[in-house]
């Protein structure tokens, strides 16, 4: 059959066609006929669109290695073609296919690679667009400055005209909420993934649609709207189905076993998350999977199978960790630097040779004498306030030292107790419950690691970080030990925050010094209530008491205890102004034995 110079272009078309009707697979069939074609009659500009195409697609539909391979072949026509720009947004393309795999380290080098074509192009359409994904790489790490600053970059950038498409500007919306989700600004976050949704449906923007539905449902839950995160969900999961958008699949999913599990219905909520595993796995989401194994594993905590709970814990824990490890980041952050580095050198020569140009008209003599005397005056008016402020800043260092170091007093008295409580397990050789205790330990261990490096924490990561403590000693003392820690309704557990581990010690000595030495059932009632401007915080307990346990040859813990929260105070007092009140009360024996704690920190003094 003779071909004909028309051919290619009508199974383009024809391809385009079907992707816009949502039929992915008959597209990437029709895509690869129109290939062969352009192949044939040697059209490398429409080649190297149906490769670009072709490996979307294909990425999209879980063929990333293969999508990524076709997107380097139309990264190398483009070139052919002197077409840049087109090039370079190959290479943004194949950098979002690595982070899909979580593959982050190839992902900025790409990128960075492709924002500086880009740049020596000199077309700065859609601009932001580079900002925004090079930042997306620095989400994925946990690495917030950076993510922040490419957003602010993209963000800036989007005000010019020419520099941002409608996509773009619907993901720097939906940046933003995420921005204003991490700072718990919950208010404006819902505004802008509000206007993105009503923008995204006003152009017919399907995607845009049902991630900001996505969006509003995660906000929507943590502030406690379950309901209003259902709706949104179960929105976006019938959009992302209309538009064969997997990944928004598998996120839908996820979503809605959140909503299910906060609903309390765990069997819908296990549905949802292994559907979302199903989907990960065939669509190759790295990133997501452990999203539904940490799902999974919170609902069968929730339902005490304590067998299915170990078991994707430590998956999730697998993932997170490969995924997000701190020389990998530091990796990361290693090529930004030599990228820049690279880049001053070359500005630092170009400016080097507009100066040797420049010298010939520039009167020497003039510019020294002025220049020395201009120097001068400078440094005169500037060396008192360097002084100062040097002053000022080693002052707030010295307190903010002093202050991680007394933390860090308390981190090894807190695990040292919880390693206590695992041991009878190990002696008894019982495998499965010793490595239930190990797995117990090691989130409890991840808890204090990351409170350990906060200044102050929410109310509601304190709560949980005691419940880890409180659930390790109540599966060795059994039946001898019942906790209640409990929060007044009146308390926003996100917005209140309080200094990490503040009321530790009191909950330790409660625990070895006032319940174990009994031989009946005790009773720890940890409360966290308003009273007017005051967060108090009690720490309730039917143990021995103060005078009995002062005669226990551990008593000089309970007073070492005491003196680490003491000093703590004296240093809140002196960073922030905080006036921190406590109390420690002897109860009265002939009504009922043990120890009340009362600690009343100001609201809003952090």
């Amino acid at each position: 059959m003779l071909h004909i110079p028309t051919e290619t272009k009508r199974w383009f078309d024809l391809a385009v066609e079907y992707e816009k009707n949502g039929k992915i697979e008959e597209s990437i069939q029709t895509y690869k006929q129109a290939l062969n074609h352009a192949e044939y009659e040697n059209n490398l500009q429409l080649k190297a669109e149906i490769l670009n195409n072709l490996a979307i697609l294909l990425s999209g539909s879980g063929l990333r290695q293969e999508g990524i391979e076709l997107s380097y072949k139309a990264y190398e026509a483009y070139l052919m073609l002197a077409d840049s720009a087109r090039a370079a947004n190959v290479k943004i393309n194949i950098g979002t296919d690595y982070i899909d795999e979580g593959k982050f380290e190839e992902a900025l080098k790409v990128m960075l690679e492709g924002l500086e074509l880009r740049i020596q192009c000199g077309d700065s359409t859609n601009l932001a667009a580079y900002y925004l994904n090079i930042g997306d790489v620095y989400k994925q790490l946990n690495i917030d400055k950076k993510w922040k600053l490419f957003l602010e970059k993209a963000r800036t950038l989007a005000a010019t005209p020419n520099y941002a498409t409608f996509d773009t500007k619907i993901c720097i919306l939906n940046e933003l909420g995420s921005m204003y989700d991490d700072n718990k600004a919950y208010d404006q976050a819902i505004s802008a993934y509000q206007e993105m949704y009503n923008l995204s449906k006003k152009e017919g923007f399907i995607n845009g649609m049902a991630t900001a539905l996505n969006n509003l449902a995660s906000v929507y839950l943590e502030t406690r709207q379950n309901k209003k995160a259902l709706l949104a969900t179960q929105e976006s999961l019938t959009l992302n189905k209309k538009d064969n958008n997997y990944y928004g699949l598998v996120f839908s999913n996820n979503l809605m076993g959140d909503v299910y599990l906060a609903l309390g219905n765990t069997f819908e909520a296990k549905q949802y998350y292994k559907e979302g595993i199903n989907l990960a796995n065939k669509y190759n989401f790295k990133t997501e999977f452990v999203n539904s194994y940490e799902g999974l594993y919170k609902t069968y905590r929730k339902e005490g199978n304590w067998k299915e709970a170990l078991y994707y814990h430590e998956q999730t824990h697998r993932l997170t960790d490969s995924l997000q490890n701190n020389e990998l980041q530091e990796k990361v952050l290693e090529i930004e630097a030599k990228y820049q580095a690279e880049k001053k050198e070359r500005q630092i020569e170009l400016l080097h040779n507009e100066n040797e140009l420049k010298n010939a008209r520039i009167k020497l003599q003039n510019v020294y004498i002025w220049g020395v005397s201009f120097l001068f005056i400078l440094v005169s008016a500037g060396s008192v306030w360097i002084v100062r402020q040097k002053r000022i800043k080693q002052r707030a260092k010295q307190v903010e030292l002093e202050q991680k170091l007394l933390r860090s007093q308390m981190n090894p008295h807190f695990l040292f107790n919880s390693l206590g409580a695992i041991q009878s397990y190990m002696l008894k050789n019982d495998g499965r419950k010793a490595a239930f205790y190990l797995s117990n330990l090691s989130s409890l261990m991840r808890s204090i690691l990351k409170n350990s490096r906060e200044e102050v924490i929410s109310l509601q990561e304190e709560k949980e970080t005691l419940e880890k403590y409180l659930v390790l000693h109540k599966l060795r003392l059994g039946e001898r030990l019942n906790y209640v820690v409990s929060v007044s309704d009146e308390l926003d557990q996100e917005e209140v925050y309080l200094p990490p581990m503040m009321i530790q010690p009191f909950v330790e000595n409660a625990v070895i010094h006032g319940i174990e030495p009994m031989d009946k059932e005790g009773i720890i009632q940890v409360r966290f209530y308003k009273d007017g401007n005051l967060l108090v915080i009690q720490v309730d307990d039917n143990g021995v008491g103060i005078q009995d346990s002062s005669k226990n040859k551990n008593a000089a813990h309970v007073s070492y205890a005491l003196q680490i929260f003491k000093e703590r105070v004296a240093n809140l007092k002196k960073r922030y102004g905080t006036e921190i009140l406590y109390s420690i009360i002897a109860k009265d024996p002939s009504i009922e034995s043990g120890t009340l704690v009362t600690v009343k920190i100001p609201l809003k003094s952090f």
